[in-house]
Parts: structure tokens; C-alpha cells; sequence
């Protein structure tokens, strides 16, 4: 589903986020995207469908990520961010959910349709009139989640989906997640999470790949969590 080969990309102060990484990830996989802060983990979601362009190259589905194919490729990689406000800008649940289908100019009957269904999956029906900016931090995560789901993308990209939840909205998103059936790449420093939805564990530092492989492995070597931070 996702291949990634000698990826590097740097900002403009010079500082190197991705340094030739190479990952690969196939069809209805679940990994977890681990590391310090600063490690790279945002910057590289940000390359699956294009928002960021380094050198390297990047495929989903088999197609190199391009300006010709990147309306085709955002389809396919929904990207859901750590901050839902960086999503939610609308006056409305629905006009936010549906922005993405609006702008593709799809029936108004479909966009109803699937905006409803979006919002029943998260856990939110009913709710298309309310207003995002007097939502719970729970309550946006989810919507900002069905902006993605809306479109019915093959891969998942998460930031942070559980960061500042309380337990209750933590446990309803990982509830949330477990029954998805995309790809899911999700960045993240709950390692319960991890454990729980994630098979796979890639453990990033200073742009680089450090680990790939078993999850439970992974939470299992302590000095490997030390050495990359994921433990006191």
C-alpha cells in the first residue's frame, strides 16, 4: 500500500527531519509510529499524501506521489491531525464533514448520505447541526476523524489521536480505531495504544528508522524504550 525509499526532507533552518528513510507498509496493516519528540513522526505522516514533498519517493497504491496525482492520492491517505482545530473551521459539523465531498462536487444527496455515515462511525449521529467550536476536545477528535472517513480513504494517517483525551475519550477513540478497516499509520507516544491496535512498532529517531518489528517485542526490551525515551 505505502512504499517508501531514501525519503530526506530538512527545513529551512537547515535542521534534518527525514534522513533517507525507507518504509513499507502493506494493504490493512496497523502500525505505530513511535519516538521523541522531534523525532520526525509528524513530518513524515505529512509526506503520504503530499502536504510536504522531500527528496525520495514516495508510493501509494503503487503510484509515486506527483502534482498530477496528488488530488487521487489525497483520496486515498486521510490525514487526521494532532489539533482537530487545525481541521474544524466551519460553522457547522456537517459543513465540516462534508467540505471535502462539497469540494469534489459530489451530489448533494450522496454528500448527506455519507456525512451521516461518517458521523455514525464515529460515534457521533445526529450531530450535523452543532457547532465544532462548542465541542469537547473527545467530541472534535471524532469529528475531525470523520472529515477523514467522509471520503473513505484506503489509509489512515493519525497524529496523536488519543493526546490530551481524558480516560473515557481515550478508551471511546482506541474503541473507535479497532474497528476501522484501513491501513492505519498512527503517530503516537500512548503505548497502550500501541499495544493494543498495533502489531507493529516503528520506532523513529532524529529523522531515522531504529526499529521495525513486533510491537510486544519492542515493549518487552526495556533498554530500548530507555534508549529512545518511551520509558521513564
Amino acid at each position: 500500500m505505502i512504499e517508501i525509499e531514501k525519503l530526506s526532507y530538512s527545513y529551512e533552518d537547515g535542521r534534518t527531519a527525514l534522513a533517507a528513510l525507507n518504509l513499507s507498509v502493506s494493504t490493512g496493516e496497523k502500525i505505530a509510529l513511535v519516538g521523541p519528540n522531534g523525532a520526525g513522526k509528524t513530518t513524515l505522516l505529512l509526506h503520504l499524501n503530499g502536504i510536504l514533498r522531500g527528496e525520495g519517493t514516495v508510493r501509494v497504491g503503487g503510484e509515486i506521489i506527483n502534482e498530477k496525482n496528488l488530488s487521487k492520492i489525497r483520496a486515498e491517505v486521510g490525514l487526521a491531525f494532532q489539533s482537530p482545530d487545525d481541521q474544524l473551521f466551519s460553522n457547522s459539523v456537517y459543513e465540516d464533514v462534508a467540505y471535502g465531498l462539497i469540494y469534489q462536487g459530489a451530489p448533494a444527496g450522496m454528500i448527506k448520505d455519507r456525512v451521516a455515515a461518517a458521523l455514525e462511525m464515529v460515534g457521533m449521529p445526529g450531530c450535523e447541526g452543532r457547532s465544532p467550536y462548542h465541542l469537547s476536545l473527545g467530541e472534535k477528535k471524532r469529528i475531525a476523524l470523520a472529515t477523514v472517513l467522509v471520503m473513505q480513504p484506503r489509509v489512515l494517517a493519525l497524529d496523536e489521536p488519543t493526546a490530551g483525551l481524558d480516560p473515557r475519550g481515550r478508551r471511546g477513540i482506541i474503541n473507535l480505531l479497532a474497528g476501522l478497516e484501513q491501513t492505519l499509520i498512527i503517530a503516537t507516544h500512548d503505548l497502550g495504544l500501541a499495544k493494543e491496535l498495533c502489531p507493529r512498532m516503528v520506532i523513529m529517531d532524529q529523522g531515522r528508522i531504529v526499529y521495525d518489528g513486533s510491537t510486544k517485542e519492542a515493549l518487552r526490551d526495556n533498554a530500548l524504550l530507555l534508549a529512545y525515551g518511551l520509558a521513564d
